[in-house]
């Protein structure tokens, strides 16, 4: 392993992100402060923040790692002719990477529900846009003659509604007596059900 004073900004930059994964995965992001990764992963915390310039911007860029790791589950999902098939299949994909990656992705959804940021930058959305991409390719399929622009905005508001979902997902007490899986099926094609009655009209 290479000394610390031979890495480059960069290299340390990588560093400090795969340590408060390691944090967060072990422990919970309530357990990330610069203090204890300072301890983790052997720099000091003013290293910390001369790589980022806060704690947010850091589980930031971890987030990105989280978003990454989605979308390459979401992708190799095997695809079929049925569109509606192909769409509950990447609900059960999502659902099985929240189940198994809670901690990651409540980092994620917390950020984004408490976040102090006024704006995401381009490269954290575009990560948000492929995974949507995937659900309006989907959905191009399943509603055929739908616009681009609304088809686009079904494909939003289904990411939205997914991500909501998420909460249940990562809640162990309130909702623990709930088929979670299940219940994320329910509402997941209650959506796509509403898009078709209202196709129809």
């Amino acid at each position: 392993m290479a000394k610390i004073k031979d890495k480059s900004k960069e290299e340390i930059k990588i560093d400090l992100i795969n340590k408060s994964r390691e944090i967060i995965k072990d422990k919970g992001v309530e357990c990330l402060t610069a203090r204890k990764l300072a301890e983790y992963s052997g720099y000091v915390v003013g290293t910390i923040y001369n790589r980022f310039k806060s704690m947010d911007e850091l589980v930031m860029w971890e987030n990105c790692l989280t978003l990454d790791e989605l979308y390459e589950s979401l992708k190799v999902t095997d695809m079929t002719s049925d569109a509606y098939v192909n769409l509950n299949r990447i609900l059960d994909r999502f659902v099985d990477y929240v189940l198994n990656n809670k901690n990651l992705w409540f980092t994620l959804y917390n950020f984004h529900f408490k976040s102090v940021m006024d704006s995401y930058p381009l490269f954290y959305l575009r990560r948000i846009v492929k995974i949507i991409q995937l659900l309006e390719k989907n959905l191009s399929k399943l509603f055929i003659g739908i616009h681009s622009v609304e088809r686009k905005v079904l494909a939003e508001v289904l990411f939205i509604n997914l991500f909501a979902l998420s909460s249940l997902l990562t809640t162990e007490e309130e909702f623990k007596h709930l088929k979670k899986k299940y219940v994320a099926k329910v509402m997941f094609n209650t959506y796509l059900a509403g898009v078709s009655r209202l196709k129809e009209k």
